[in-house]
């Protein structure tokens, strides 16, 4: 899999949020995505999976554009965040079974069982999403994922919200994707858990890509490039 984005950028009247951001992701990557508050990384990752049109640039997967309308596409990406864009007025299971009819996949009910137990939500299966945590909401969304096998998958600030068991959950799964080719990008703040695990880091501020480096010990131009930002308190 390949992903490229040609100077994609989006504009919140004459706020840009993302500017001139281009790259070139490819399989087996697993990118950390880094950055202060209101630096663009929510906004990329939303660009990414189709979410927001770009005010300018563009996107391609494996040579074809993304496009809103892209449901081919788009069916290969999947974002992963604390709102979990669940429906808090169906059960856990009923949630699962829905997004796969959206995405008219095929799936028997022993898989949406199985699923369900690898994320540890077996018990809550009947519950409404309502009553169930955010930390619960968002192993519920990643079991959404496990049944819609995406390869290129988006993360937006996991740590904050999983417990110790859900961290490791999260972690089997995203090396099992990366060694079937598939592409990670996690924006966080947690930049100690990241680092150790990601084989690239990327810096946002103020919507523009300023550090984009392979792994490598030691990290010294990442911290030179990490500390620039770090005296304005955002």
């Amino acid at each position: 899999m390949r992903v490229v984005t040609r100077r994609l950028s989006k504009a919140y009247g004459f706020l840009w949020a993302v500017k001139d951001a281009s790259l070139e992701l490819h399989s087996g990557e697993r990118v950390a995505l880094f950055g202060p508050n209101g630096a663009g990384k929510t906004t990329l990752l939303k660009l990414l999976s189709a979410l927001l049109s770009p005010s300018s640039g563009e996107i391609e997967i494996d040579g074809a554009r993304l496009l809103p309308g892209s449901s081919g596409l788009r069916s290969a990406i999947g974002l992963l965040s604390p709102e979990g864009y669940l429906y808090e007025s169906l059960t856990a299971r009923e949630n699962l079974r829905l997004f796969i009819s959206l995405y008219a996949r095929r799936r028997e009910a022993r898989e949406v069982a199985e699923a369900l137990d690898q994320v540890k939500l077996s018990h809550w299966a009947e519950e409404y999403v309502s009553s169930l945590s955010t930390g619960m909401k968002y192993r519920l969304a990643l079991a959404k994922w496990l049944l819609l096998e995406p390869k290129l998958l988006l993360l937006d600030e996991p740590y904050a919200v999983l417990d110790g068991a859900g961290v490791d959950l999260l972690e089997d799964y995203l090396e099992r994707l990366c060694r079937g080719g598939g592409i990670v990008v996690m924006a966080t703040h947690h930049v100690p858990a990241a680092l150790s695990r990601c084989s690239r880091a990327i810096i946002l501020d103020q919507g523009r890509i300023i550090f984009d480096e392979p792994r490598q010990e030691p990290w010294e131009s990442f911290q030179r490039a990490f500390a620039a930002f770090l005296p304005r308190g955002r």
